[in-house]
């Protein structure tokens, strides 16, 4: 069996993915870079691309989010610009209040409203708060 995912980027800025043989979790890898995908039914999903939104945080550090969602309404997720350049790609999970992303390892980026806060887990294996009291900002990143 020969696994096949196409990515195509529309000029609207609408990324459309046709995958043949690949999981869900698929996705996320294809969004990284990676191959090897096995196991959907053939079809395709569009991914939903919104806008970025810069948030300032306590102590001046800068945030940039920008969110998405699949077509079929499967999967939710965002990728967040950290303030030293790195970049995390984080599913949506349940949430009381609010909407919160997470890897379940490392990373917790969780908004309300116009506001929102991360999380990194210490050695201990706490959730520790690595940025907060972040707000959005009019400035585009």
């Amino acid at each position: 069996m020969v696994n096949r995912c196409m990515v195509i980027i529309t000029q609207k800025g609408v990324t459309r993915m046709t995958i043949r043989n690949a999981t869900v979790s698929c996705i996320a890898l294809l969004l990284a870079g990676a191959s090897g995908c096995t196991g959907i039914a053939p079809g395709t999903l569009t991914i939903r691309t919104g806008e970025r939104v810069v948030y300032l945080c306590e102590g001046g550090e800068r945030i940039g989010a920008r969110y998405y969602s699949l077509s079929d309404k499967s999967l939710d997720f965002v990728k967040v610009l950290l303030p030293d350049g790195r970049e995390v790609t984080l599913p949506q999970a349940m949430a009381a209040s609010g909407v919160r992303y997470t890897d379940d390892r490392e990373w917790v980026w969780w908004t309300k409203g116009d506001s929102a806060f991360a999380e990194t887990r210490a050695p201990s294996g706490e959730w520790r708060i690595k940025y907060q009291n972040c707000r959005q900002s009019a400035e585009k990143q």
